[in-house]
């Protein structure tokens, strides 16, 4: 037992050596594969593909057989495979339908010829090549249906439907691959004559394969194409193909060489020479074009592209220079609303102290000359919140001031050192710092300790508080006054 665990550890350990030390490269082959989203051109057509019969495509899948009875659909490939003899072939599937059990099934090919519609899953008989069926019902009654079996033809057998071809078939495995949440893959892989095929369940959204089937010795038709036919009989499923990716395999030695090494060396030499000779041709007739029409020659700083495109430091600087010209027109903007409520409050706050006699308030009050006490409430409130506004912009623009000197100061040093930017760039600059300058200052003048109000005459606190409880007492002594007119006229 325990030699037979050693010989099996040194088995796996030689079959990873030979695979490190033989890797394959994967090529993958558009005009032989379609995939969702945008399967199918506006005209149902797959490009590089034949659809007939019953086969419909769309922008998401191919629907090879619907949920009919007596259905059978194909779709074939127009191009031979002869970009390697050894391929790949990934497959993503649906197959399902209302009841229990589903018929017939779909079958996958790799033929010597275009096939056509035939009764063998949609696909003609007597081919050459092979064949990987997904068979769905159970004709022969052994219970072993749904599975994946698959068949090699040389052209001169039929395939047995009565039996499922139990006789004909290389080798099967039993999976249910219908009424699936998920797609069920399917990757066929052919390498030094080599077949092997592995399944997913279609229980999740990322493919989990398991080893269905491997063959060896298996010889399939060089320059061959792929294809794919499913049928229905008096049971009926939805057959559905979402991805059909193929892929050519390469060993080392087998690996393509690129294009531009395929050139001979003095071929590439003599492609080299002719480059340069017709590039100082095309200097000489420039040259002679100059001379000849000086009017029409363009500077050559038109074909440079920083004429046209601006830098990322340019750029940046840009949006600097915009950024802080906005903010400096909401600073204006917030000035003048500040002023404009203050004399708002001032003008209020005159007329409530002019009128010195009991009659002259109730036109006043009547008039709506003064604040009330909700509208001084509110101005008190707004007052606050622009405070509050007005030291937040004060903190965002001395960040952003700190912000510009450091790139004026890396400006400077990179034009130092043989770099920078252009001098229109630093007149920018300098004159933003300015701006800057005169904003912080003005802020700091009107908001900071002991600051006076510019071009407004400002009211101290205990002053508005006086004109505040004055018009508070002329109003109650108007409402006492009115109240006891009404009670003489009432008696």
């Amino acid at each position: 037992m325990t030699s037979t665990r050693v010989l099996l550890v040194l088995l796996a350990a030689i079959t990873v050596i030979r695979a490190q030390n033989n890797p394959v490269f994967k090529k993958f082959e558009y005009k032989h594969s379609f995939r969702a989203p945008n399967l199918s051109q506006r005209d149902g057509s797959i490009p590089f593909w034949i659809v007939s019969g019953d086969a419909i495509a769309s922008g998401e899948q191919l629907r090879l057989a619907p949920s009919m009875r007596s259905r059978k659909g194909i779709a074939w490939n127009k191009r031979a495979f002869v970009e390697s003899e050894n391929f790949q072939v990934d497959i993503a599937l649906k197959i399902g339908g209302q009841g229990r059990v589903g018929a017939d099934g779909l079958g996958i090919w790799y033929t010597s010829q275009l096939g056509a519609l035939g009764p063998v899953f949609g696909a003609n008989d007597f081919w050459t090549g092979m064949g990987l069926f997904m068979d769905s019902f159970d004709n022969d009654g052994q219970k072993n249906n749904p599975q994946v079996s698959l068949m090699l033809n040389d052209g001169t057998r039929s395939y047995d439907h009565h039996t499922d071809g139990s006789q004909q078939i290389l080798s099967s495995c039993q999976r249910d691959f219908r009424n699936k949440p998920y797609p069920v893959r399917v990757r066929i892989e052919y390498m030094k004559n080599v077949l092997t095929v592995h399944v997913d369940d279609g229980m999740q959204p990322t493919p989990r394969y398991e080893l269905c089937m491997r063959a060896e010795n298996i010889f399939l038709p060089r320059n061959g194409y792929f294809g794919v036919s499913a049928a229905t009989g008096g049971l009926a499923d939805d057959h559905d193909i979402l991805d059909f990716s193929v892929f050519s395999l390469f060993n080392e030695q087998q690996k393509p060489v690129p294009v531009a090494e395929q050139i001979p060396q003095q071929e590439k030499q003599k492609y080299d020479e002719e480059f340069e000779r017709q590039m100082k041709e095309y200097e000489q007739e420039r040259a002679k074009f100059k001379e000849q029409h000086p009017d029409k020659v363009k500077e050559d700083d038109e074909y440079d592209p920083n004429k046209y495109y601006e830098d990322a430091t340019a750029r940046e600087l840009r949006l600097i220079y915009e950024s802080q010209n906005a903010i400096h027109q909401v600073m204006q903007n917030m000035d003048q609303r500040l002023a404009q409520i203050q004399q708002a409050q001032l003008s209020g706050a005159g007329a409530a102290a002019v009128p010195q006699t009991g009659q002259a308030a109730p036109a006043a009050v009547a008039g709506g000359a003064s604040f009330q006490q909700h509208e001084k409430n509110e101005v008190i409130t707004s007052l606050r919140d622009l405070t509050q506004s007005v030291r937040d912009m004060k903190q965002y623009i001395n960040e952003i001031f700190t912000k510009t000197y450091n790139i004026d100061q890396k400006i400077a040093q990179g034009g130092a050192g043989g770099g920078g930017v252009d001098s229109s760039m630093h007149q920018k600059v300098d004159s933003l710092l300015n701006e800057l300058r005169t904003v912080r200052a003005t802020q700091v003048q009107t908001t900071g300790p002991g600051a006076n109000c510019p071009n407004v005459a400002c009211v101290s606190t205990t002053i508005f508080l006086v004109i505040l409880t004055v018009q508070s007492g002329i109003i109650l002594a108007f409402i006492f006054v009115r109240s006891k007119q009404d009670k003489a006229k009432f008696y």
